[in-house]
Parts: structure tokens; C-alpha cells; sequence
């Protein structure tokens, strides 16, 4: 007799030192990240990171969870300018975005009491987040910076919070329509290299059969 799937729904805070999950009507729980595979808001080490958040779904059996993720400040990047914007203001805000040191970022501006801001994060740390999750037949909903909520997130607002989500889809930095390709894990990379290892040996023997007809038809002529 096969197990029941039991699909979950839940709210992930992200920060600088790993998730904190929280689950409807279920305790509270929290993976710190290690140094040797997250620091100073860089990925150390993919394949540990990966391994890491993978046993820890594992154990706490975050099977089928279909969740938001929130940023916090420590992990974001933030701007403010007073409306409205001058030229200036513009090529500030497009200084900005080239400053932030990561090659593949999201971002995302509101305008609120007479203000623009704008937030930027590393989309890579989302999508490996996200690919994770999804291996274990997860759904990430979206991605929210902390802003947007209340400073505490407890197990019981869940509910309340995903009921609420579509009231905050202007909100969401997470646009599956518009995202670049997530970053590949260490198994997909030696997984590629292998299959063009493979693919050698049958190029060299086409090579050779081309030569060998060009030779063949430059001899008949």
C-alpha cells in the first residue's frame, strides 16, 4: 500500500543565515546555512548547499509543500527616491543596479508616500532555493521582501497570509514568464560532461567518413 501524499502549505523567511519554516498547524522550524556553503551572502559551495537544504526537507518531511518565500533586509539591496525623479535620480537608479555584485539579479520598484523604491537580490540564491524544493515536488508561489509583511510571521497567519497572496501580486519578484535559466547543480554540470564526452568518439568517426568520401569523390573525378 503506497503512502498518502500529504501536500503541505507554509511561508519560508529567508536571511543571511539560512530559513526559518513555518507550517500550518506544525512547529516551527530552522536551517542554518554552514560557512563552507553560504557566506557573506555568496554561495560557497553549491553541490553542500544544495545537499544541506535537501536533507533538511528530508528529515522534516517537506514533502509536496507549495510555499512563499519573504527576503529580508539582509539579503536585499534597497533604495529610496523622492518623487519625482530628476534625471539624475534616473541614472542614480541605474548605477544602482549596475553596483550590485551579482551576475544574475531580480528586482523590483513600488511607489508609496511620495517615494520610488527599489529592491534588488541574487535570483540565483531564489532559483536554487525554488529547484530544490521542486525536486521534492514543491511549488514556490512567489518571492516578497519582508516589507510587505509584518515582522513576525507565526504559524498560525499562514493561512492568512496564502489566502491573501493575490491581493500582493503586483508585489511578487518571482515572474515565471520572464525568469532566466536557474543555475545548474553540480550533478547536471558532470552530467553534461559526460554526455559530451560521449558524443566525441561518434564526431571523430563522422569526421573521418567525410574525409574519406571527399577523398573518394576528388579520386573519381
Amino acid at each position: 500500500m503506497t503512502d498518502k501524499i500529504e501536500k503541505q502549505n507554509g511561508v519560508i523567511w529567508f536571511d543571511k543565515t539560512g530559513l526559518s519554516v513555518y507550517l500550518q498547524n506544525k512547529p516551527f522550524l530552522r536551517l542554518n546555512f554552514t560557512p563552507d556553503c553560504f557566506n557573506n551572502l555568496e554561495i560557497v559551495d553549491r553541490s553542500k548547499l544544495e545537499n544541506l537544504i535537501r536533507n533538511f526537507i528530508k528529515s522534516n518531511k517537506l514533502f509536496y509543500l507549495s510555499f512563499i518565500l519573504i527576503i529580508t533586509s539582509d539579503v536585499l539591496f534597497e533604495k529610496d527616491w523622492i518623487l519625482p525623479q530628476t534625471e539624475i535620480q534616473k541614472k542614480e537608479e541605474s548605477d544602482f543596479i549596475d553596483s550590485i555584485p551579482f551576475e544574475n539579479i531580480l528586482t523590483h520598484s513600488w511607489i508609496k508616500d511620495n517615494k520610488k523604491r527599489l529592491i534588488a537580490t541574487n535570483q540565483d540564491y531564489i532559483f536554487s532555493i525554488r529547484d530544490i524544493f521542486e525536486q521534492e515536488n514543491g511549488h514556490l508561489i512567489g518571492v516578497f521582501p519582508y516589507s510587505m509583511f509584518g515582522a513576525n510571521i507565526r504559524n498560525q497567519s499562514v493561512k492568512d497570509i496564502l489566502k491573501n497572496i493575490s491581493n500582493l501580486k503586483q508585489d511578487n519578484l518571482y515572474d515565471e514568464s520572464k525568469e532566466l535559466p536557474s543555475p545548474k547543480s553540480i550533478e547536471e554540470i558532470e552530467k553534461n560532461k559526460n554526455t559530451d564526452k560521449s558524443l566525441i568518439p561518434v564526431l571523430i568517426l563522422i569526421f573521418i567518413t567525410l574525409i574519406g568520401l571527399l577523398i573518394f569523390l576528388m579520386i573519381r573525378k
